[in-house]
């Protein structure tokens, strides 16, 4: 299968947080940025395995270490699928992911894209 690069863009989760009028926590994100990444729905048995019955919500990236290390938290959002932030007037409104924890492989990491609940 070929690879195929995709661009979507991430915003960050930042540390400020803001409050609703009714006390809840509304997050807040950076502008968001592209990049070129191969993005994929998980295939292999070990990915399903590890999600479950969740795993059609899951996608996943591999990019290389030296790059990206650093780039990217866990909670940072993703547009994927053709979202993108056009139009936003408040970052991360059109985002329809979520990443999980990044995890560092050699000279690797592999993030996993949750898609968001509604979206």
């Amino acid at each position: 299968m070929p690879r195929r690069i995709k661009t979507i863009y991430i915003a960050k989760k930042l540390d400020e947080v803001k409050y609703d009028e009714y006390g809840n926590q509304i997050p807040q994100y950076s502008k968001p940025k592209s990049y070129e990444i191969n993005v994929q729905p998980i295939s292999s048995n070990a990915d399903i395995q590890m999600y479950g019955e969740s795993a059609t919500t899951i996608q996943k990236a591999v990019i290389d270490y030296d790059k990206y290390y650093g780039e990217f938290k866990e909670f940072d959002i993703a547009y994927l699928d053709g979202a993108t932030p056009k139009g936003e007037k408040v970052n991360g409104a059109n985002a329809n992911y979520r990443l999980n924890p990044p995890r560092n492989q050699n000279k690797r990491i592999v993030i996993y894209f949750e898609r968001l609940k509604g979206k």
